[in-house]
């Protein structure tokens, strides 16, 4: 799962610019272990299955200049197949429209690849497509329908184009290449002692690339003083002052440096030897200046508008205020066309609110359809579209216009109960029956449901509440105006860096710079805790401000941490996380993993992306992350059936002292009755 944070932006990018005729070349006293290949651009990132038999998927790559044909500019395609393929099937790849090869497809051919060289044609300025057309005819097929399970086709995610223009150096295809690290490496570079505000930015792009790369296992974090030589790609990240090793000497033979509230974006090529690679510099004279502007490497629209080379950056974006109506370009997606071919659309997502029973979500879907999707009545199945809502299908009736340009309208009221453990929406949709399951009838490619980008999602009204008792939906406390507050370690360690980054990469958002404030643990105060989410990262024990509050920690008894309290092994748990209203503001949150080794993914993960309901988790020795879901769910039980007791005492008090009074009343009637009635004789 690759999931955005999409912002809509109200303003363009306001700037000043240097342009530089070509590439900047810095010298390199370290040496360069591998040189950038001829620009390899990757097809896909995973594995693209072509289903049924017939499909095609179309992937794009850039020439940012002019190339001449050659032995090292070629496109590489790997493939799977079902072994149940015989002739006739077929791969066809396809160049800007044009076929350029294809290639028999047997059960000998299951597995394979194959090279197209590219022509200048191929190689010009601009933008270029590349389509796999797939055609599977299955053993044993004998006039029957061929959209079963057992014809496929995978594009596999070694498949590339080697184009040239290694030297991609251009800020307009940014986060290209750096995000190519199929075959290279990524390294996002820190000073050896950087600021608060420096490492915030470090992380916040090692979060982002780290998300886009081809391969996220390609990408790491380091301070300077790792530098011992260069392999793959570089970001230096950080003020202009605080390298003092090699990036040191490469700031010095920049043209020129940030002052003020600039930062600066300049690509260059690191030379040594006549080996070279690539690398970008963000620096900043002050690094609070990386506070709002840095957005402009964070957020999508924005990296489309930058250019050339070196950019010097002032501003920040302007974000409209998020409201509960969305579209579902707010969720990454553009206008949706579902065939025979290609039935199954893409996950999109969107970061939730809180959500309870009574929140009212609903997806306001605006499609149309070809004329023959809805056959006569020849006692087959109608087409079905199906909308899946984070896991849960929705059908939507298809019926007959009078034309194919009518828009057709449908609403679907989601389940609270669907969302109400998730942290993100997840859509997507799926069109069966677009294929005609007739015998010999291959007139079935042309039946399509067109989705618009228009359709809308109602979610309920954020209302700045955030999960503060649990870690269900932590998302929404980056949602609230004053963001979550990250306390970080003292130490600059090569291990407390990694834990923080293990952090960033694990949160169920991706945070721009006004939805989170980096401190130091001895320079945090009370006054920046008092209005905002805490999020501690080390041992709280070892923070002044944080063992204050230690008596009032859900973890501790008798102001010992106790983790036996939830039926944890402590002498075998090795990391823990909770989370609680913060003791300085019991509406924010305060959430605390702790560790003295380093911080477990898996851990994270089950904190970001909860299954269950729970406010405690360790990580066993063994590497088992168990939570205290079980405890909640039986005091969530006893509390109500307290409730339900304490509310009925007071009931059952009040009947029985009226009833008390009622009979002292009868008491003294029949006395005085009687009393009457001896004075009578």
């Amino acid at each position: 799962m690759k999931p955005y944070l999409p912002y809509l932006l109200s303003s363009f990018l306001i700037l000043s610019t240097t342009s530089v005729q070509a590439a900047t070349e810095l010298r390199s006293s370290l040496s360069i272990d591998s040189e950038n290949g001829e620009g390899e651009r990757i097809l896909t990132t995973g594995d693209d299955i072509l289903p049924g038999e017939t499909s095609a998927r179309t992937y794009t790559y850039t020439m940012v200049g002019d190339e001449q044909a050659g032995s090292s500019k070629y496109l590489s395609l790997d493939w799977l197949h079902s072994e149940l393929l015989i002739p006739p099937s077929a791969l066809t790849i396809d160049i800007d429209g044009e076929p350029i090869k294809s290639v028999a497809l047997t059960k000998k051919s299951s597995q394979g690849n194959v090279k197209v060289p590219l022509q200048n044609k191929h190689l010009t300025k601009g933008t270029h497509e590349v389509t796999v057309r797939f055609t599977g005819i299955i053993e044993g097929r004998m006039c029957d329908t061929g959209n079963t399970s057992g014809s496929w086709l995978t594009v596999r995610p070694s498949s590339f184009v080697s184009a040239g223009n290694k030297a991609e150096l251009s800020l307009k295809d940014y986060p290209n290449p750096f995000t190519q690290t199929t075959s290279q490496k990524l390294t996002v570079v820190l000073p050896s002692s950087p600021s608060a505000a420096s490492i915030e930015a470090g992380l916040l792009l090692y979060r982002q690339l780290k998300g886009d790369a081809a391969d996220s296992d390609n990408v790491s974090l380091q301070y300077e003083q790792q530098l011992k030589s260069l392999d793959g790609r570089y970001v230096f990240v950080g003020q202009t002052d605080s390298f003092t090793g090699p990036v040191k000497n490469f700031i010095q033979e920049l043209n020129e440096l940030p002052t003020g509230d600039e930062i600066l974006l300049e690509q260059v090529r690191l030379v040594n030897n006549g080996i070279s690679t690539e690398a970008m510099f963000v620096l900043a004279e002050n690094a609070d200046a990386f506070e709002g502007t840095l957005d402009h490497l964070l957020l999508v629209p924005q990296r489309q508008q930058l250019n050339g080379e070196r950019l010097t950056l002032t501003s920040a974006p302007v974000m409209q205020k998020n409201d509960n109506i969305i579209d579902l370009r707010a969720l990454g997606a553009s206008d949706l066309m579902l065939s025979g071919g290609q039935a199954v659309s893409p996950n999109y997502f969107y970061p939730l609110p809180v959500i309870d029973k009574q929140s009212q979500v609903k997806l306001d879907l605006r499609f149309k359809a070809s004329e023959n999707l809805v056959p006569e009545q020849e006692g087959g199945l109608p087409p079905e579209l199906i909308a899946w809502i984070n896991g849960v299908p929705h059908s939507i009736p298809l019926t007959n216009t009078e034309e194919d340009s009518e828009w057709q309208q449908h609403t679907i009221q989601v389940d609270a109960s669907t969302l109400q453990k998730a942290s993100f929406l997840d859509v997507s949709f799926e069109a069966n029956g677009l294929r005609s399951e007739a015998p010999c009838n291959a007139s079935d490619l042309d039946r399509w449901i067109f989705i618009s980008s228009e359709s809308q999602v109602t979610l309920p009204t954020n209302n700045g509440q955030a999960n503060n008792e649990v870690f269900l939906n932590m998302a929404s406390l980056f949602s609230t105006d004053s963001g979550v507050l990250f306390v970080i370690p003292d130490d600059m360690s090569n291990q407390s860096l990694q834990n923080m980054a293990s952090v960033m990469n694990g949160l169920p958002v991706t945070p721009l710079t006004e939805q989170v404030e980096f401190v130091r643990s001895s320079e945090v105060t009370e006054e920046m805790v008092t209005n905002r989410s805490v999020f501690f990262i080390g041992n709280p024990e070892q923070s002044p401000l944080f063992n204050e509050q230690k008596k009032d920690w859900i973890i501790t008894t008798d102001n010992q941490i106790d983790l036996s309290q939830y039926g944890f092994v402590p002498e075998t748990s090795s990391e823990y996380a909770w989370i609680q209203p913060s003791p300085w503001n019991e509406e924010m949150a305060m959430i605390i993993v702790s560790t003295q080794d380093d911080i477990d993914t898996s851990l994270i993960q089950t904190l970001a992306f909860p299954s269950e309901t729970f406010n405690v988790a360790v990580k066993n020795k063994n590497g088992s992350i168990f939570t205290n879901s079980s405890s909640i769910t039986s005091e969530s039980s006893e509390g109500n059936t307290s409730v339900n007791a304490q509310s009925s005492l007071p009931v059952d008090s009040k009947w029985y002292f009226v009833g008390f009074i009622v009979l002292i009343g009868l008491i003294i009637v029949v006395l005085l009755y009687m009393r009457r009635n001896r004075k009578t004789f």
